[in-house]
């Protein structure tokens, strides 16, 4: 039985790789720092060592002990974690696949959609700095000594855990219950910058695909939907998963961006909020052509609502947030210079 490991997971993603590799036998393991109670029940199937992926003789154990023919790294960040994993792994494993992020292409996309063979522009961050640092010492050693790599670069997966907004990573929590009580929810722009939203379940079921696929040693692919959407189709999905019309204010981004605010500095998605964000799966397409995306966003939309529901994560809708002020502000500056009313757009 051919043998898998994980380096971080079950996660957002890792989850459907998992179980897509348990109903194909492989057999599973997983090193992570701790246990997770809604694992899906994936631990019970899989072979389990818990430790610090930082510590080099914890990972180093972990690996002896299980033997892989493939490992699937999805928790390495730093171009110091890369190199410990070559150090273990080199000439050791079959394929070695790194998942790194859609973020290494840098802002804006040099074409839309944007494909792997495009040329790249400057990370916008010390995250997507940090991946791209770990790719160039990966295809290093594939080019200099053959290092069976494959790289993955997942574009933002929407799972149970995790929706963002154009102002934060965990926005989905503020938007739900925006939406609910029919409260102004904000968006950048005038609506139609694209964004790029995926199924998590379906990102994770393209890096299963990669698994054992000798086409893919030496290429990366982009992970992620089919297709792309508005930021006001964004808003829309939730707000047709809930069954309610979204009250939806759209602010210039620039003005979005300017804003000095504790609140909205350390969390805002400037990527997002400013440039168009769309990927092209053709690459993927053409090396797996059977492949078959199965879950509709609108699907991965209500399970995140009702996993969060379940776990009681939505906070009420009259706590204030950083939306408020700025919609507030924008609004007071809009009736103090008697702007049109076009200038800000309710959408009912």
């Amino acid at each position: 039985m051919r043998r898998v490991l994980f380096i971080g997971g079950p996660g957002n993603i890792s989850s459907s790789t998992a179980l897509e590799l348990l109903d194909r036998r492989y057999l599973l393991g997983i090193f992570t720092r701790t246990g997770r109670s809604d694992d899906e029940g994936i631990t019970d199937y899989v072979k389990m060592f818990y430790g610090d992926r930082n510590n080099y003789e914890s990972l180093k154990e972990a690996f002896e002990s299980f033997k892989p023919d493939i490992v699937i790294d999805f928790i390495c960040f730093t171009p110091e974690q890369a190199q410990n994993m070559l150090n273990i792994a080199f000439g050791r494993v079959e394929q070695f696949i790194f998942i790194s992020t859609c973020d290494v292409y840098g802002y804006p996309l040099s074409k839309i959609p944007m494909t792997e063979n495009d040329p790249f522009n400057q990370p916008n961050c010390r995250y997507a700095a940090d991946k791209r640092k770990c790719e160039e010492l990966l295809w290093e050693r594939y080019e200099s000594s053959g290092f069976p790599l494959t790289v993955a670069r997942p574009s933002y997966s929407m799972g149970k855990r995790f929706a963002i907004t154009a102002l934060s990573r965990a926005g989905g929590r503020f938007l739900i219950p925006r939406l609910r009580a029919g409260m102004p929810v904000l968006v950048p722009g005038d609506g139609t910058t694209l964004m790029h939203p995926s199924a998590a379940y379906d990102t994770g079921r393209m890096i299963a695909r990669l698994v054992d696929s000798e086409i893919s040693i030496g290429k990366s692919y982009t992970c992620g939907s089919e297709s792309y959407m508005t930021h006001d189709d964004y808003i829309y999905l939730f707000a047709n998963a809930l069954g309610v019309k979204p009250n939806i204010i759209h602010i210039p981004s620039d003005l979005i961006l300017k804003i000095e605010c504790d609140g909205i500095k350390p969390t805002l998605l400037e990527e997002v909020t400013r440039y168009n964000v769309a990927f092209s799966m053709e690459n993927f397409k053409a090396d797996f052509p059977d492949f078959k995306w199965e879950k509709p966003l609108i699907q991965a939309a209500r399970e995140y609502i009702e996993w969060n529901d379940k776990m009681g994560n939505f906070p009420d809708a009259s706590e204030e947030i950083f939306e408020d002020r700025i919609i507030r502000f924008y609004l007071e500056r809009v009736k103090d210079f008697n702007i049109p009313s076009e200038g800000i757009q309710f959408v009912p």
